[in-house]
């Protein structure tokens, strides 16, 4: 009798998926700003902990792919943690063949604000760049970051 008993107590949420892709969104940036704390008590600057970042997972990125795979897998990563209160991704292709990525970045000024205790915007902002980067070089891929008030603009080129 104690186990139905238990059962009724602790009941299993019925949480629906778009909850639960949110929750894994914030949980997921909040990992990030909490490496990036890490590594600053440990005298490592966020953007070498980008570095480090970027090296640990270029590897999985498929270079067979080429340039058309950095820019979808990009997208891909990108669109898979907006938030629903973020707006749309906006993908322009320049003349060059270089890609404009133009994300919103809403739910970023609210996590990463600047009372965050754990990592300013800045700091994962650079921690980002620095991981980005180390994926294009390994992709002979090139990227540049520029930040708006509301997005975060990538160019990806081929080198």
């Amino acid at each position: 009798m104690g186990t139905v008993i238990g059962q009724e107590k602790y009941l299993v949420p019925e949480i629906p998926v778009e909850k639960k892709l949110n929750r894994t969104y914030s949980q997921t940036w909040g990992i990030l700003a909490v490496g990036v704390d890490f590594a600053k008590s440990q005298g490592v600057t966020p953007y070498d902990y980008g570095k480090y970042l970027g090296k640990v997972f270029a590897p999985s990125w498929n270079k067979e792919a080429g340039f058309e795979g950095f820019v979808k897998g990009t997208i891909y990563n990108w669109e898979s943690f907006k938030t629903d209160e973020d707006g749309p991704m906006v993908v322009k292709e320049k003349d060059d063949g270089s890609v404009l990525l133009i994300i919103p970045i809403q739910a970023w000024k609210k996590y990463f604000s600047e009372e965050n205790p754990i990592a300013t915007f800045e700091e994962v902002i650079k921690c980002m760049r620095a991981a980005i980067e180390e994926i294009a070089d390994y992709l002979s891929s090139e990227v540049k970051l520029e930040i708006t008030e509301e997005s975060i603009i990538y160019e990806l080129s081929m080198k």
